[in-house]
């Protein structure tokens, strides 16, 4: 199983979407949680951000750096849990996180003290308990989220929603489900990290309902195929044709935009920027 850039149909959606919602922001200090095999610090390093990423499968930092052709204090890779991140950002990127942890509103919490006064937090998470599959047990899913649910817990946190998009309808409704029967199981490798991954965080090992399979689920298989067939210019007219749905709860992932707020509890309107 390859830890180089491998992406995924969701991935090109999160990426087409954190670019809406994030320009024209104005470029600072980034931390993307959870960076796994892909590259949307790319795009930020191309709109002037600078920053960190994290994620707890030391390979494919690994890999990260090895790839990294940007200078140094440009992007910094790093094995290493949020919860041990101590700073302030402009900006907080965690796709796919937040459904690991048992401890959700601990997480939540925490992305809210990273925060910079005026800074964004963007994240992803998958929706809709309804549609769990073989592909959340393998990831290592602590949950799946509801709507009502998840914006209750942002105004608990003190995060005010400036953005909730419901992404991937109609075309990740089909594909999901249909990934779970293709590849029915994957074995050890593609759930599990290895053993310098499993050892690099007891706070992580405690907080994840698995940590293994949450370590491990930045790695893809398929690499070459993957990048020859997932091009963002041959899925456009499918990437477009969400837009009419994203202020509906008819996807299968939620992203969020959201700032500090100093009343929690509260929460502001809840749109698509």
């Amino acid at each position: 199983m390859s830890t180089e850039f491998n992406p995924t149909l969701a991935y090109l959606y999160r990426r087409w979407l954190m670019r809406r919602l994030l320009q024209p922001a104005v470029s600072g200090r980034f931390l993307e949680i959870g960076v796994g095999s892909g590259n949307l610090y790319e795009d930020l390093v191309a709109w002037g951000w600078r920053g960190f990423c994290l994620d707890l499968n030391p390979a494919l930092i690994g890999e990260h750096r090895w790839r990294s052709s940007h200078p140094a204090g440009v992007v910094e890779f790093r094995t290493q849990d949020f919860f041990r991140v101590e700073g302030s950002f402009d900006l907080v990127l965690a796709f796919e996180v937040l459904e690991h942890y048992l401890d959700d509103r601990q997480c939540l919490d925490h992305w809210r003290d990273l925060l910079s006064p005026n800074g964004i937090l963007l994240f992803s998470v998958p929706a809709h308990q309804r549609r769990w599959t073989s592909n959340d047990d393998r990831a290592g899913h602590a949950r799946r989220y509801e709507k009502a649910e998840l914006i209750r817990k942002l105004g608990q946190s003190g995060l005010a929603v400036e953005a909730f998009c419901c992404y991937g309808f109609p075309v990740l409704n089909w594909t999901y489900p249909l990934s779970s029967f293709l590849f029915p199981e994957r074995g050890e490798a593609a759930g599990s990290a290895s053993a310098p991954a499993r050892a690099v965080s007891a706070n992580a090992a405690g907080s994840v309902k698995n940590f293994g399979q949450t370590a491990g689920s930045g790695a893809r298989r398929f690499a070459r195929l993957s990048k020859w067939l997932l091009k963002e210019r041959l899925w456009q007219p499918l990437l477009l044709l969400q837009r009419p749905f994203l202020r509906g709860d008819l996807g299968t992932g939620y992203m969020v935009k959201c700032r500090k707020t100093d009343s929690p509890g509260s929460v502001r309107g809840v749109g698509l920027a």
